[in-house]
C-alpha cells in the first residue's frame, strides 16, 4: 500500500482552519490483516490524526490512504455479526412501514452494500433491490446469494446511469458515509436518486458517544468523517436537502440514523431540533471539549497497558476476543503486541489463521476459548456487543476467566 496523501482543507466546506485535536501515531490501515508469509514483510503504516474544522464543526481525518488500497478487497462482513443482522431486520421493517408499504415495487438502493444482509431484507417485504459495493469479494458473495450488487463506488455519474431507468424511493447507506472523501459529489448523486419525493436514509457512529466513551478505537483511516448534526445541517444545504428525522440508535456503540429529503417534502420532527440544542448545549463548535478528549484517551492508553502488564507479571494467560477493525486501533495505539496477548479469537472464517496488522498477533477460531479459564483474562476488542458476548461465553466466566472491558474504562467482569 503505497497510495496516501495529506488534504489541507475541509471536506464539508472547504476551510483551511483547522486543528489537530488527536494523534493516534502511524498506524496500518486497520483491517488489513496478514498472512503468516507477509510477517517479515515491513508494512505501510500512515498517521492517524483526528482535526477539527473550526468554520463548520466537522472532525475529520486528513491524512487519507487510498480508497482502491482500503475497500476493494473488505474482511468485514454484516452477516457474520447476529446482532446487526437483527438490527437490520427491524431496519428495512421500520422503513418499509413508514415510506414504502403504500408503493408499487419500490427500488431501495443500498451504497456500501457489502454482503447484501440489509437489502435482502427489504427483498423479503417484496422491494426492487440494487446494492452498490466496491469490495469484489463482497458484491460476489452478494450477487451470488440473489442479491443484485454492482462492484463499484458510488458516484454521481454511477447515479445518472441508474436514474434513467427509475428514481429509488429509498437509499440507505449504513457505517459508510464516514468512508467517503468526496461529500459533495456523494450528495450530489443522492440527489440526483432520490428525484422529487425519495428519501436518503443513513446511519453513522456519532461523535458525541465518540467523545463522551472515549471511543478512540473507532477512529481509523477507513472512517474520515466523525459526524454531528451541525455540519452536517451545512452539508445538506448547499444541495436544497434537509435533515427531516433523527433517530438514535445502540448498534456499533451508538449510532444515529438520519433522514434526509429535498425541503419541505416531509414534517421536520422535533428531534431535528433536540440534537442541535444536544450539540450546541456541549459546545461542540468550540475547542475545549476536543482538548479534554486528546487528554483523556492518552490517560485510558496507560491504564489499559498497566493493568495489562500488572494481569501478566501475575502469570495470567492474556489473549483477545474479537478480531475487529477498533481493536487493531486499540492494539496499536497502545503498543499491545504478540508479547502481551496470546492470540486473537475471532468467529469470521475468513480471519481466522492470519495474523492482526503491526501487532502479529495470531487470530484463532473461537474454540479456543474452551481452552481457557482459571485467572486467563480475555481483553475484549469487540466491546460495542459486550452485553452478547459475556452471555454467550458464561461456561469461560464459570471457568474461573476474565474479560478486560477496556473502554471507556479498562474493568475486569
Amino acid at each position: 500500500m503505497s497510495h496516501y496523501n495529506f488534504v489541507k482543507k475541509c471536506r464539508i466546506c472547504s476551510s483551511k482552519n483547522l486543528e489537530l485535536i488527536l494523534d493516534l501515531g502511524e498506524q496500518p490501515p486497520a483491517n488489513s490483516l496478514l498472512q503468516k508469509n507477509q510477517l517479515e514483510i515491513s508494512e505501510a503504516k500512515f498517521p492517524l490524526r483526528l482535526f477539527w474544522c473550526k468554520d463548520c464543526f466537522l472532525v475529520q481525518l486528513l491524512d487519507i490512504v487510498s480508497k482502491e488500497d482500503l475497500f476493494k478487497h473488505y474482511f468485514y462482513m454484516t452477516s457474520a455479526s447476529k446482532p446487526i443482522v437483527q438490527h437490520f431486520q427491524k431496519y428495512a421493517g421500520d422503513i418499509f412501514k413508514e415510506f414504502l408499504k403504500e408503493q408499487k415495487n419500490p427500488l431501495i438502493i443500498e451504497i456500501g452494500s457489502n454482503d447484501g444482509s440489509l437489502l435482502k431484507e427489504f427483498k423479503k417485504l417484496g422491494c426492487s433491490i440494487l446494492g452498490i459495493e466496491p469490495a469484489s469479494n463482497l458484491s460476489n458473495i452478494a450477487n451470488g446469494s440473489g442479491i443484485s450488487t454492482m462492484n463499484d463506488f458510488f458516484s454521481s455519474d454511477i447515479a445518472k446511469n441508474i436514474v434513467q431507468s427509475k428514481n429509488a424511493s429509498v437509499i440507505v447507506a449504513n457505517n459508510v458515509i464516514g468512508h467517503i472523501e468526496n461529500l459533495h459529489d456523494l450528495m450530489k448523486g443522492i440527489k440526483i436518486l432520490i428525484g422529487e419525493k425519495g428519501v436518503f436514509v443513513f446511519e453513522v457512529p456519532y461523535l458525541i458517544d465518540l467523545i463522551k466513551k472515549l471511543e478512540f478505537d473507532t477512529i481509523y483511516h477507513e472512517h474520515l468523517s466523525y459526524f454531528s448534526i451541525l455540519p452536517l445541517l451545512h452539508l445538506m444545504k448547499n444541495f436544497g436537502l434537509e435533515i427531516f428525522n433523527i433517530q438514535k440508535q445502540s448498534v456499533h456503540g451508538g449510532t444515529i440514523r438520519i433522514f434526509v429529503s429535498n425541503k419541505d417534502i416531509f414534517k421536520v420532527n422535533e428531534s431535528v431540533k433536540k440534537f442541535i440544542q444536544l450539540e450546541t448545549d456541549l459546545q461542540l463548535n468550540k475547542i475545549e471539549i476536543y482538548k479534554k478528549f486528546s487528554l483523556e484517551v492518552k490517560e485510558l492508553k496507560f491504564k489499559i497497558l498497566n493493568l495489562l502488564n500488572n494481569l501478566k507479571e501475575n502469570n495470567k494467560s492474556l489473549f483477545g476476543y474479537g478480531a475487529s477493525a477498533k481493536g487493531n486501533v486499540l492494539l496499536n495505539y497502545c503498543n499491545i503486541d504478540h508479547t502481551i496477548l496470546d492470540f486473537i479469537i475471532d468467529t469470521t472464517p475468513i480471519k481466522q489463521n492470519k495474523f492482526t496488522p503491526g501487532t502479529h498477533i495470531p487470530i484463532l477460531s473461537p474454540e479456543k476459548i474452551n481452552d481457557k479459564g482459571d485467572g486467563d483474562v480475555a481483553l475484549l476488542l469487540a466491546w460495542n456487543y459486550e452485553e452478547q458476548i459475556l452471555d454467550k461465553e458464561h461456561n469461560f466466566r464459570s471457568r474461573g476467566g476474565n474479560f478486560l472491558i477496556p473502554i471507556p474504562k479498562p474493568i475486569l467482569k
